[in-house]
C-alpha cells in the first residue's frame, strides 16, 4: 500500500471484521482474514502493512487462487472491511474478484498503480529491460475511475513502443477507490488495433492542454493508423519480444 495508511486505519472501527484479499507478500497487520493464492508459511515476506501484531492467523489465512472463478469461501456480507492493495492490476480477472469483494463485503479500499505511472517508461525497475517499458512489465490492466465506475482497461504493447503517447508527467502514481455497499465495475474492451491505439491516444490528450499540441496528436495518431505504420509497429513488437 502506498496510501494514507492513517485515513483507511481511520475508517475501520475497533469491531470490524477485515479480510485482506490478496495480501499474502505484504499483509494487512489490522486484518482479521487474509485471502491469497501463498501458504500462511510464505506470508509477510515484505513485512506488514501497519504496526502488528497480526489479528489474522494460521486458521484464518485461506489459501486460495482469487480467479478460480469458485466463489470465496465466506458468507454474504460476512466482512465490514475489505482491503485490496496492488493485486487487481496483476490478475487475469479483475471483474470477477471485484464482483467476490462486493457480496462479501460491506464496505472497503481498493488501491492500484494509477493508469499515469502505467503509462510512463522508467518507473518498472533498476534493471534494463523493464527500464525502457511504460510501467510495470508484469502488470496487465490500466485502472482509472471513469463515470464513477472502476474501469479496466487491457495494458496492450502498444504503449510500451509508441512513445508520442506515453506521459511524461505522473499525476498521481496510485488509485485510491473508497467504497460502500457497491460499486460499478466494468471493463474497456479492446478488439481492434484501432480502439487500442484510440485509447492511449485519448488517454495521452488528458496531458495536454495546448490546442495546437492537440492537433498534433490527433494527426501522428492518424498515420499510425496507417498500413505502412502498423506494419512497423509490428515488426517492432516481433523484435521487442522475441528471444532470440
Amino acid at each position: 500500500m502506498q496510501g494514507n495508511l492513517k485515513k483507511l486505519l481511520a475508517k475501520i472501527k475497533d469491531t470490524d471484521l477485515v479480510l485482506d484479499i490478496g495480501g499474502g507478500t505484504k499483509p494487512l497487520a489490522r486484518a482479521n482474514y487474509v485471502i491469497d493464492f501463498k501458504s500462511y508459511q510464505e506470508r509477510a515476506k515484505q513485512g506488514l502493512i501497519g504496526d502488528g501484531p497480526e489479528k489474522f492467523n494460521s486458521e484464518s489465512w485461506i489459501s486460495h487462487d482469487i480467479c478460480s472463478k469458485q466463489p470465496f469461501p465466506f458468507n454474504n456480507k460476512q466482512f465490514d472491511f475489505v482491503f485490496c492493495s496492488h493485486t487487481l492490476e496483476d490478475i487475469k480477472d479483475p471483474i470477477w474478484v471485484c464482483q467476490e469483494i462486493m457480496r462479501i463485503g460491506k464496505r472497503g479500499y481498493i488501491e492500484t498503480p494509477s493508469r499515469w505511472i502505467e503509462s510512463k517508461v522508467g518507473v518498472g525497475g533498476k534493471y534494463k529491460y523493464p527500464k525502457k517499458l511504460a510501467g510495470f512489465f508484469n502488470h496487465l490492466w490500466f485502472v482509472e475511475i471513469k463515470n464513477d465506475a472502476l474501469t479496466f482497461t487491457t495494458k496492450t504493447p502498444f504503449i510500451h513502443i509508441i512513445k508520442t503517447f506515453q506521459i511524461k508527467n505522473i499525476k498521481t502514481p496510485i488509485l485510491e477507490f473508497y467504497w460502500e455497499d457497491n460499486f460499478t465495475v466494468k471493463e474497456n474492451l479492446i478488439l481492434s488495433l484501432e480502439s487500442a491505439v484510440n485509447d492511449i491516444y485519448e488517454f495521452k490528450l488528458l496531458e495536454i492542454k495546448n490546442e495546437f499540441q492537440k492537433k498534433i496528436l490527433t494527426w501522428k495518431k492518424k498515420r499510425i493508423l496507417s498500413l505502412p505504420l502498423n506494419l512497423k509497429i509490428k515488426y517492432k513488437l516481433k523484435n521487442i519480444f522475441s528471444f532470440k
